[in-house]
């Protein structure tokens, strides 16, 4: 079995959404490997000085046990075209190291910077990102039939900051714009995607 991986957000000495990452790393851990007791993040990352200034990924490896851990200068991918690719058999509900599966999704984009997946007639999530999306109610959504359970996606529903609803690509085109939200990536941190530019 692969192992599996957090990538937590270091910005400027401080690190972002850790009780949401210790989570569900220990929920795999236990569901994976049925191991336990849970491990607490905060204890076992120690933030190199490099790591004040400036914005980095800290990259954790595990299975039943840490294996890994390491800090990396965070470089933003810039996405502004989507294409929608079906993927009704696909299961990424863990978080893998081994991303064979999306990766060969992923020649299907035809030209875009990225995928945006479609399960069971059901917006998803892209290849990295989940998403949300909003119209003239100027309101956040984020689709209910992710395939990841994203560390931000959690966050910023328990914060009421996002809703979920049910998105299919008819329905999307109803929206006015998509944005990308992954542990890196607060609603406020990427490009506006119009919805009209995205190849269905």
């Amino acid at each position: 079995m692969s192992l599996l991986f957090e990538a937590i957000k270091v910005k400027d000495g401080q690190t972002f959404n850790l009780d949401y990452h210790s989570s569900r790393m220990n929920i795999t851990r236990k569901e994976l490997f049925n191991a336990g007791p849970a491990l607490d993040l905060e204890s076992k990352i120690i933030l190199p000085a490099f790591t004040n200034k400036g914005i980095f990924t800290c990259r954790i490896e595990y299975d039943s046990h840490i294996r890994k851990i390491d800090f990396y200068p965070y470089e933003y991918s810039r996405i502004r075209t989507l294409k929608l690719v079906e993927v009704d058999d696909i299961n990424y509900s863990y978080k893998f190291i081994n991303r064979k599966v999306i990766n060969n999704l992923m020649e299907q984009k035809n030209g875009c910077d990225d995928i945006l997946m479609v399960r069971n007639g059901m917006i998803a999530d892209t290849s990295c990102a989940n998403i949300i999306v909003r119209g003239d109610d100027n309101i956040w959504y984020t689709p209910s039939s992710y395939i990841m359970r994203g560390t931000k996606r959690e966050y910023l529903l328990n914060h009421g900051l996002i809703s979920e609803k049910i998105i299919t690509p008819a329905s999307l085109k109803r929206f006015r714009e998509l944005r990308l939200i992954n542990s890196m990536l607060d609603i406020d941190d990427t490009d506006s995607i119009p919805v009209r530019t995205i190849c269905f």
